[in-house]
């Protein structure tokens, strides 16, 4: 019986990088090349809207001091992935168009129900689009505030509290 070769993981990663040059390599290119091929248009719908969840999802978890991206920075995304125009799909989501412009601009913040409108069409987690928002909000006040705010701690409570 021959033994498989243990393949130890680096941080996630495995040990060995793969050859680019490698006929395994291109022979690997050539199989993704054909199972994408192969798909069936909603297959590459739900591909690239997996993708675009994926984004949002890093960025919210990404730290406050990464470029700030809008909701609708990500609304624009699905929107264009999707070619739907802002127009129609303010309609069917039943706002006004001019509010979800604002929305996508960043002039105006999305409501919760707003996010539950479009968490439901593109089977996203409302939550994950406030959380986006509310990133961005504190990103900004901790830039503007940042100094105001370090004088706060339990310990100057804690002493002023004493005294």
């Amino acid at each position: 019986m021959r033994r498989k070769k243990n393949i130890e993981l680096e941080n996630g990663v495995l040990s060995e990088s793969m050859d680019i040059n490698a006929p395994e390599f291109t022979e690997f290119q050539a199989i993704l090349l054909n199972k994408a091929k192969a798909q069936s248009k909603w297959q590459k719908i739900n591909v690239e809207l997996v993708a675009i969840r994926i984004q949002m999802e890093d960025y919210a978890k990404s730290s406050y001091k990464s470029h700030p991206k809008l909701v609708g920075d990500f609304l624009k995304y699905y929107l264009d992935s999707l070619n739907i125009r802002q127009n129609k799909f303010a309609d069917y989501l039943e706002i006004e168009p001019s509010n979800l412009n604002k929305v996508i601009k960043g002039e105006r913040q999305i409501s919760s129900e707003l996010a539950l409108k479009i968490g439901k069409v593109f089977g996203l987690d409302p939550l994950l689009l406030l959380e986006i928002q509310i990133k961005n909000e504190f990103s900004k006040l901790l830039s503007k505030k940042n100094k105001q705010i370090e004088k706060y701690s339990l310990k100057g409570l804690l002493e002023e509290s004493a005294g």
